[in-house]
Parts: C-alpha cells; structure tokens; sequence
C-alpha cells in the first residue's frame, strides 16, 4: 500500500505545471492523508515538499508545480507566467482596471517588458495598496480621484487593447495618458530613465501627439502638475507642440 505522502506525489504529479493556491494543496493532503489533518502537519508537508522540488513557491500561499527530473528555474516560471497571474490577480481585486504609467509607455515604446518590471502601476476604483504578483514582482494599485468622485470610467476611454504573450485584452493607457501619469507618479529615485523613456516617446510621435486626449484628460481636474512639465520638456526641442500645451494649461489649469 503507497504511503500518503507518495499518493499525494501521484496527485500532483497529474497537474504538472500547474498554479494552485493553499486550498487546492490542503484538499490534496486530505485526499492523501485524512480530512482533520492540522494545519501544521500541512505547513510541514508544504515544506517537505519544496524541499524535493515538487513545489516551487510564487507568493504567499501559491504554489507552481514542478517536476523534479527536469528542473525549472524561478525567472523561467517568472517569464511565463508573469503576465496571466498579473491579469488573474487584477480581475480579482477589481472590475475595472488597466496597466497605468511606465508600464504602459514601455508597450507603446513597443518594448513589451523585455524585462519584467519590478512594480507595475495599475489604475482601478477599488484599491490604493502595494501587492505581490509573483516572486518580488510588485503591483502599485493607484486610485485617482477628485473632490467629487472617483475617474476610473473617464480614464478608461483613454485606453487601449493590447496582447502579450499569453494574455489577450489587456487594458492599457493610451500613449498621452501613460506619459501624463509617468510625470505625476514622478519616482525620483528613476527620474533620468523615466525621463528618457518620455522623450524618445515624443521623439517618436510629436506630430501625432493627440492633443485632444491631454484636453480631456485635463478637463477631468487631474494631471495639471504632468502637463506642466510635459511642457518644459517640450519647449526646447518641439516648441511647436509645447506652444499647444500650453494652450492647454492655460485655458484648464494653470501654469506652474
């Protein structure tokens, strides 16, 4: 007769490279084991398990499994599941949604997280908190606001489609609204690249700057800090286009 421990292997064994959460381990356990096993008699299988590589451990609570005669490495699991998990955890938390600031000026740099980044901004009405995706990766839920209501289904016309890997339909801020948000969530510590992502942006599409979507992103009494330096970044190289932004400013907000 298998000792549990090794009917509980079989099982998991039949859901190779699947993602389960600690339930789905604990009803694995009780199926192998008994259904009043405790807690920590589970936290130690948990272990054993990890231990022999049957278990790789995303976040808290969430489990790959893996198959220990052909290893698979963190950034493999990372790369492959980074961008379902990401979509799965958004859905979860909140209805409406999209990717927000550098994120999303980063896709329309087309340069799709050639590299995953560490923290993603994700614009929603529900939360404003740091979560974990995967490993160290991080979500930065951000809520944006005015004195009389929350923007979420204003912002979410500024929005567009796009397909990664294998996640279809994500929402994404259009390129004036990632640049917008990238300059009002201004990370100090990443200014330079910031900065640099932005100009090889207008590099890139000043004559086809919509000037109509910063008109109504800023007619939503948001971002007048954002376009202002929008505009000092503008007026050297494009003054054209820097004229019109000022317009902008001046006839919705006010110059800094």
């Amino acid at each position: 007769m298998e000792r549990p421990i090794e009917n509980l292997i079989q099982i998991l064994q039949k859901q190779k490279k699947k993602i389960i959460n600690s339930d789905d381990l604990k009803k694995f356990v009780y199926s192998s084991f008994w259904d009043s096993t405790p807690i920590s008699r589970i936290y130690k299988i948990t272990f054993q398990l990890r231990n022999r590589w049957f278990l790789y451990s995303l976040r808290k609570d969430l489990f790959y499994i893996t198959n220990p005669e052909k290893p698979i490495t963190g950034e493999e699991i990372e790369e492959l599941r980074y961008r379902k998990l990401l979509k799965d955890h958004c859905n979860w938390v909140c209805k409406q949604w999209y990717i927000g600031g550098l994120a999303a000026l980063e896709i329309y740099l087309h340069w799709n997280w050639i590299t995953i980044p560490e923290s993603i901004m994700i614009v929603n009405k529900e939360k404003q908190t740091t979560e974990t995706v995967i490993f160290e990766k991080q979500i930065s839920f951000k809520k944006f606001e005015t004195k009389w209501k929350n923007l979420i289904s204003l912002l979410l016309k500024q929005t567009n489609e796009v397909n990664m890997h294998n996640s279809r339909n994500l929402l994404t801020a259009n390129l004036e609204l990632s640049i917008l948000e990238c300059l009002y969530n201004f990370d100090t510590t990443n200014k330079w690249y910031i900065e640099e992502c932005i100009k090889k942006a207008i590099k890139k599409n000043w004559k086809t700057l919509n000037l109509q979507n910063l008109e109504n992103i800023i007619k939503l009494w948001k971002h007048n800090t954002s376009l202002n330096r929008l505009y000092s970044l503008t007026k050297t190289m494009y003054p054209a286009l820097s004229k019109d932004i000022k317009n902008l400013i001046k006839k919705y907000g006010f110059l800094l």
